[in-house]
């Protein structure tokens, strides 16, 4: 939270998803392969990275098949789509601890959006599982709707245009270093989450603060 943030000019809060409203564990992933595929969780854990078909598939250009079978490749493993689907799908946890009380706060004063590299498949999963909290939210930017993904500057200009602000008028917080310094080059404020109070330390100026 190195950033100062003027907060009389902000005109709506916008919001990463995973590991800022709700905890994501990739981890579980790979438990669950590892108990069908006999291989352990670490190896799994070792050989997964976002590459072009993860890509893809946030960006809706790819089919969870087709999603699937990349996977698989890469982790080197044969599991049926069924199995992959569902340790794809356990990682979205809970509401992470605080935020509600955050968002009651801030939805009193300023438009609360959501902006998310994701895809249709946990879409299915936090949308039914998360349906309370997300209706704090004016509307929810999903990157395999939009097209494009955090941190390219379309997705972030693609919110501005929408809600009818400047980025200049919208702060965004996010737990990646990327996606906090894509949304800077967009002229938004930003604020890298890395703690639990990250979001609460940071509204107590801004809800004491003036608006322009």
């Amino acid at each position: 939270m190195s950033k100062t943030i003027d907060g009389q000019t902000i005109g709506a809060i916008l919001f990463d998803l995973g590991n800022v409203l709700i905890d994501i564990d990739f981890y579980r992933c790979a438990r669950l392969w590892s108990d069908h595929a006999g291989i352990p969780a670490h190896v799994l854990a070792s050989r997964f990275c976002i590459d072009d078909a993860y890509k893809a598939f946030e960006c809706g250009k790819l089919d969870a098949r087709a999603f699937y079978e990349a996977l698989r490749r890469q982790l080197e493993i044969s599991l049926p789509d069924d199995i992959m689907r569902e340790g794809w799908n356990a990682i979205i946890r809970d509401e992470k601890p605080g935020i509600r009380d955050c968002l009651e706060q801030l939805a009193r004063r300023y438009p609360l959006y959501v902006l998310t590299n994701t895809n249709p498949e946990h879409e299915n999963i936090w949308a039914e599982k998360h349906q309370d909290l997300l209706s704090y939210f004016e509307k929810i930017f999903i990157s395999s709707h939009m097209g494009c993904r955090k941190p390219d500057i379309a997705a972030y200009l693609n919110v501005s245009q929408t809600i009818g602000l400047p980025c200049p008028r919208i702060l965004f917080f996010d737990d990646a270093d990327e996606n906090v310094e894509g949304a800077r080059k967009a002229g938004m404020q930003a604020i890298r989450v890395d703690q639990d109070d990250t979001i609460s330390q940071c509204i107590r100026p801004i809800l004491s603060s003036p608006r322009k």
